[in-house]
């Protein structure tokens, strides 16, 4: 999944504003599919427990980090659009 999530950003280099991520590369595998049911089916503590997962990727730069700060946008993201 980062490969290709690395493979569609090199390949778009469309501008975009300052503000805005390029949300459409994390259509490309059933991940974020799985993200966003576990985010809507978990109780309180499952989901404080699964954010509180993706939050501690967010230590040390490298490839982990890079994926897992994409996905936290995205998921904010999509919880504002809903």
């Amino acid at each position: 999944a980062i490969q290709q999530l690395q493979t569609k950003t090199s390949a778009s280099h469309a501008p975009e504003t300052a503000n805005t991520a390029p949300m459409d590369i994390f259509f490309v595998g059933s991940a974020m599919d799985i993200f966003q049911t576990l985010i809507g089916d978990l109780d309180t503590e499952g989901r404080y427990l699964f954010l509180n997962a993706i939050a501690n990727q967010l230590r040390y730069p490298n490839s982990h980090t890079h994926y897992f700060s994409f996905v936290l946008l995205y998921l904010y993201a999509e919880a504002a659009n809903q």
